[in-house]
């Protein structure tokens, strides 16, 4: 098939047009960038679902003029499908393993834990540390009866309420479901299951003081055996540990009926964001002062050459070993001079990362925004036009085409795309070739990185002591994983910095487990082991939720959500800001079922 360049060129301007929509709504993308034709638009879309030949359906009127803020965000009619053919496919493989399975549902679980007592269980476990912190109100019932609540509390933020489901499911006989699904048939003489239902109900319920009709507790005591079992329960997580998969990956070879195998590591996760940054410098704010952890990296960049001279050749001294070269013993002895004076601080450039952003409300949305931008003469008539729209960003970087915000208007220059600054830190996907594909190095040697690309996720976090008895850290991201496994080194480098006197202790991980102490409890003077202290370990256990430098965000193992609400910091989830406050942290494993198998790094 032929095509002519008309058909190139609207294919190449509808592909444009995508790209500048990018995962905006239709909506969205027409109110910023063609805010002019907003209404023309929302005429357009009407008169297609109102001419009555069918163009578009009236769902597909609503999705184009949906915005992003009205997306729904609770639980879809998909959703709901998806749970249906969940419990049809869950019901269909029991069958291969059981004879009978017997199917129930969710208003027979509610009748059955009301009248069993169990609908009060979870609020009154967890009752004890929401008042010790003020989260708790009076409120007044029927009959002027008083009653303490949670504030905005529910049984579904904590995972144990699958875990009373699971326990009233299990007592449930098919005399209950029966019963439930034939109430009507004990008023009818007429039916064949009147007499079936009636001596179902003189033998699973009975009448409480108020007349009222219950069903009988599996035994005396159940309530009170539920939330002692339940105040056990330890929740078990899946954790994120491995890094490479082996997969044989198939190729025919070319005129032959075989397969050539190869035998490839596949990362089990992204190796990086999909976001291409470039590379530049520019000077710091601030002077950086000389102290341990100012490295040989950053010497290169001190700007005062005869200044980057003398800490360069005092690095030398000490095999380039910044923590020995600028040790406060060390410097005592041997300091650092310039201009016979002793050199604390020095200012330096520092490399940044950059990218390329269309000029628009979605990008710039604030001043905030607009500070990334690097050149600062346009930094500043950018800054002009939001403040000349009384700081809104949908009118000031709109229409573009019409209203353009000139760099230069006497040479017709304008501004559509800008420079800003990316992520802080990255690692190069490509190095520098010429035109013959070899590699370009730089003076000392090295390959000149190019296209530099974030890593996203960090793996694990790596705590070490060091001769000084401080806690340190090592934050080793996915992608630097990866890149071990496939030299054929451990993961988790225990090594590190051995030869500084570093001891390694134990590492981080998405979804680990670690129990703190708080008063009163000392996971060290507890047998961790013993079933019998579970409930005792269960208010102090954490999972690691996230982790970045000098940040660890534990997320407690009953919470079900990942709100950072401030009035629960320190019961839901804690926030460490440094390595100090993991002193004393005991690291567990707990298997798919809630078992505490080991103890320690494993």
């Amino acid at each position: 098939m032929l095509f002519d360049d008309s058909f190139s060129n609207k294919t190449l301007a509808y592909r444009n047009v995508n790209l500048k929509k990018a995962n905006r709504t239709a909506f969205d993308f027409m109110s910023s960038d063609y805010q002019s034709d907003l209404e023309n638009y929302k005429e357009r879309v009407n008169s297609l679902y109102n001419n009555g030949k069918g163009a578009i359906s009236k769902a597909k009127r609503n999705k184009l003029l949906l915005a992003q803020s009205k997306l729904p965000e609770g639980f879809i009619d998909r959703d709901l499908r998806n749970s249906q053919y969940i419990a049809k496919k869950a019901k269909q493989l029991l069958f291969e393993v059981f004879s009978a399975v017997l199917s129930t549902s969710g208003s027979i679980t509610g009748k059955l834990r009301e009248d069993w007592d169990l609908i009060n269980v979870m609020k009154e476990l967890n009752m004890p540390k929401y008042k010790a912190l003020g989260l708790t109100e009076i409120e007044v019932r029927k009959n002027n009866k008083k009653v303490e609540v949670i504030k905005d509390w529910s049984k579904r933020n904590d995972h144990r309420h699958h875990a009373m489901d699971a326990l009233t499911v299990a007592f449930t006989t098919h005399n209950h479901i029966q019963y439930l699904n034939n109430l009507n048939a004990r008023n009818d003489e007429r039916l064949e299951m009147h007499k079936v239902i009636s001596n179902i109900q003189n033998k699973i319920t009975h009448k409480n003081e108020d007349g009222k009709r219950r069903f009988i507790k599996p035994m005396p005591s159940f309530r009170k055996e539920a939330k002692v079992h339940i105040e056990q329960i330890l929740v078990s997580f899946k954790n994120k540990n491995k890094v490479v998969t082996n997969n044989i990956n198939k190729s025919k070879l070319k005129g032959k009926d075989n397969y050539h195998k190869k035998l490839q590591l596949t990362p089990r996760g992204q190796l990086h964001k999909e976001t291409v940054y470039g590379k530049n410098k520019r000077q710091q704010e601030k002077p950086t002062k000389i102290s341990k952890r100012f490295t040989i990296d950053q010497a290169q960049f001190i700007i005062n050459v005869p200044q980057r001279k003398s800490v360069l050749s005092h690095l030398k001294k000490y095999d380039n070993k910044n923590e020995i070269a600028f040790d406060t013993k060390t410097l005592k002895k041997d300091p650092l001079l310039y201009n016979n004076e002793p050199l604390k601080e020095v200012l330096c450039f520092e490399e940044i990362y950059t990218i390329r952003k269309d000029i628009n409300s979605d990008n710039f949305k604030d001043e905030k925004a607009l500070n990334k931008v690097v050149d600062l003469k346009t930094r500043q008539i950018l800054l002009d036009r939001l403040r000349e729209h009384n700081n809104k960003p949908k009118e000031a970087f709109s229409d573009l085409e019409k209203k353009p915000i000139w760099l230069n208007e006497s040479k017709g220059i304008s501004i559509k795309r800008v420079t800003i600054t990316g992520v802080s830190n990255a690692e190069p996907l490509h190095y520098k070739k010429d035109h013959l594909g070899q590699d370009i190095f730089n003076a000392s040697g090295s390959n000149i990185p190019a296209d530099f690309v974030s890593t996203g996720n960090n793996h694990h976090v790596a705590i070490y002591k060091d001769k000084d008895d401080k806690l340190q850290e090592k934050v080793v991201s996915f992608y630097e994983a990866v890149i071990r496994v496939n030299q054929d080194l451990p993961v988790i480098d225990k090594s590190y910095n051995l030869d500084l006197g570093w001891q390694f202790l134990f590492t981080m991980k998405q979804n680990e487990m670690f129990v703190f102490s708080s008063d009163g409890f000392n996971p060290n003077e507890v047998d961790l082991m013993d079933e019998n202290n579970f409930s005792l370990i269960s208010p102090n256990l954490y999972r690691v939720q996230k982790i970045a430098t000098k940040n660890y965000m534990f997320r407690h193992h009953l919470e079900t959500t990942v709100e950072e609400n401030k009035t629960l910091k320190d019961l839901a989830y804690i926030n460490v800001r440094s390595t100090e406050p993991l002193r004393g942290v005991v690291k567990l494993r707990i298997n798919h079922i809630g078992e505490i198998v080991q103890i320690g790094e494993y």
